[in-house]
């Protein structure tokens, strides 16, 4: 017997739907993972951590932290993108994410290849300065030295792909200065380089500011933010000093492979934004500087090709190397 070839159109439809409503009613059918790119005991990590127990409790079934740190953010990205089953395994990122795809020639990914889940929030990064070594009270004198001194000025980077480097960088585009990077392999070696004097400039989450800016000469000039933080109500946001161009926040979030099942994708999702809605979940967040993000996860995915722009932009322009 023929069968319209509409109504054999009619039949594959239905059975694509019951596919999908049984897919969705039966995941997850087992735990979990969400690899972090952070090392254990990190701030980013412990959030993770949190985050983690809240969906679990969503989705009934354990979800099981795997930290995997190293090569900017690489390892752990690259794993999630193979790993197999599709759906079981969710990455919690950073901007590092989009950074990557321009600081490494063969990054193993592209930005399109991964999805959201949920944002956990927003952090901000302050500029410091050590005023031992350059006479300057504000952001505006600090510029004026520059230009003055050209080649003079410095600041303390952690590599190409991350936070301190590209807001510097792109500080150098914005203000017409050439601020030399001097890279550190962590955080602490670059803040105590600039305790030191070794390096004038250092920029670094809210916590590490407040105790960098405890010894003397150590000034805050501004944080990259729409508006000040409660942390640092005293500290201008570059926006209000004339650079809007540096006023994207640091976000954290956990993403999965764009190639996910959609039944799966809007599992998670519920799941997650069920899980930050409760009270415990947003003081809990708040207590590890998270701000708080308010818009859905497609109006993020349109942000980090936002953040794509900016970030290639700076690379072209400063020639900024590949490895």
């Amino acid at each position: 017997m023929n069968i319209p070839k509409s109504l054999s159109r009619l039949i594959l439809a239905a059975m694509a739907l019951c596919m999908n409503v049984a897919l969705a009613q039966d995941y997850p059918s087992r735990p979990l993972r969400w690899v972090t790119m952070f090392p254990p005991g990190s701030a980013t990590d412990i959030a993770a951590r949190f985050a983690s127990g809240g969906l679990s409790e969503q989705l009934g079934v354990p979800v099981v932290i795997d930290a995997k740190p190293g090569g900017s953010g690489l390892i752990a990205i690259r794993d999630v993108l193979r790993a197999q089953p599709m759906g079981y395994s969710l990455l919690q990122t950073n901007p590092a994410l989009v950074a990557n795809t321009f600081a490494f020639r063969e990054p193993g990914y592209k930005l399109d290849d991964y999805t959201p889940v949920g944002v956990l929030g927003w952090s901000y990064y302050i500029m410091m300065l050590n005023q031992n070594k350059v006479p300057a009270k504000n952001l505006q004198e600090l510029v004026t030295w520059a230009k003055a001194n050209k080649g003079k000025l410095n600041y303390a980077g952690l590599g190409t792909a991350t936070p301190p480097t590209l807001y510097a960088e792109r500080f150098n585009l914005a203000a017409g200065i050439d601020m030399l990077g001097i890279t550190y392999k962590g955080g602490d070696p670059a803040g105590m380089a600039l305790l030191a004097g070794d390096v004038h400039v250092y920029w670094a989450t809210q916590s590490t500011t407040r105790q960098r800016t405890q010894s003397p000469g150590i000034l805050p000039l501004a944080v990259v933010a729409e508006e000040r933080t409660k942390m640092f109500p005293q500290v201008p946001t570059f926006r209000e000093l004339g650079y809007p161009q540096l006023s994207d926040a640091i976000w954290t979030a956990a993403m999965v492979p764009s190639a996910i099942p959609v039944p799966m994708l809007s599992r998670l999702r519920d799941a997650y934004t069920k899980a930050s809605a409760k009270p415990e979940w947003q003081a809990q967040m708040e207590k590890m500087e998270f701000t708080p993000y308010k818009g859905t996860p497609e109006e993020f995915r349109a942000h980090l090709r936002q953040e794509a722009a900016q970030v290639g932009e700076a690379f072209r322009v400063l020639k900024l190397p590949q490895e």
